[in-house]
């Protein structure tokens, strides 16, 4: 059976509409899952009180870091993050800056890194990444 070229060129454009469709919805981000976020851990990455992150904080008991990472939203003290994410000394401005957090001050867990793609993670000036 012969076919066409006018069903031809509508099968064509079918499957690469379709096919169009199926890779921009490949592209599309999970806002939960991609953003990038903050959390003080300590040197375990393990999530503690924010306050150990406040640059003022000038208590002992170890180092304490603000982790920048894809990790989810609301994850409470206690919780160890995984690996990947950036390490940034509380108490230096110009990494927190860097990173897009604000220079001073104390970030809340899970606080949204701001400027978007490529923005953040730039200025190296930790620990090292995440165990």
């Amino acid at each position: 059976m012969a076919v066409s070229n006018r069903v031809k060129s509508a099968l064509t454009t079918t499957v690469l509409a379709t096919a169009a469709t199926g890779f921009l919805a490949g592209c599309g981000t999970d806002d939960d899952e991609e953003e990038q976020v903050a959390y003080c851990t300590n040197e375990d990455g393990e999530i503690v009180d924010d306050d150990f992150c406040d640059d003022g904080y000038s208590g002992g008991g170890g180092l304490f870091f603000l982790y920048v990472g894809a990790f989810g939203r609301g994850l409470s003290p206690g919780t160890v993050l995984p690996g990947g994410g950036q390490r940034i000394d509380p108490r230096d401005a110009t990494a927190r800056r860097n990173a897009g957090l604000p220079a001073s001050g104390k970030v809340t867990g899970g606080t949204r890194v701001s400027g978007g793609i490529g923005s953040g993670t730039g200025g190296r000036a930790g620990a090292g990444s995440g165990s």
